[in-house]
């Protein structure tokens, strides 16, 4: 029996904790993205870092590792192929599977991207011991894989 809550602290609830934190980052990584006239946002180097990972990945697998719904998947896809950073391709045994690829002009901006987000990031986690860090990122893989 779920255990009833008289008082919730959105300063005491790790959900609401975490996304706070993911909130700031996403903000600073999409504030640096604009001011350096780079043409993505937080959430579409997201799927690029997919990519850049897996180049080659079927749609259907971002859609699933990102926790999109198919349609807002292909529109980001879209966007992010205007811009000439990836490519879609048919699959070689299902026509209809589109596989994903990084282009040149991708990597190439992926580099610049990743060093910008790591700076950002390290701004984030500047005074906090590495041993904190990897007992947060635990406790965090944790409390998602329980939720799916």
């Amino acid at each position: 029996m779920p255990k009833k809550t008289t008082r919730y602290s959105l300063d005491e609830s790790l959900g609401h904790l975490a996304s706070d934190a993911s909130r700031a980052v996403l903000r600073r990584i999409n504030h640096e993205l604009s001011r350096r006239k780079l043409p993505i946002t937080s959430e579409q180097f997201s799927v690029l870092v997919h990519v850049w990972d897996q180049n080659g990945s079927p749609q259907y697998v971002l859609t699933e590792k990102l926790y999109k719904d198919k349609t807002a998947m292909a529109r980001t896809l879209s966007s992010i192929e205007s811009l000439g950073l990836i490519v879609r391709m048919p699959g070689q045994v299902d026509k209809r599977e589109k596989l994903v690829f990084l282009t040149k002009k991708g990597r190439s901006m992926m580099l610049e991207v990743a060093d910008l987000v790591s700076g950002i990031l390290d701004e984030a986690q500047k005074g906090i011991l590495a041993s904190d860090l990897e007992v947060c990122k635990s406790v965090l893989r944790r409390f998602h894989r329980n939720l799916i």
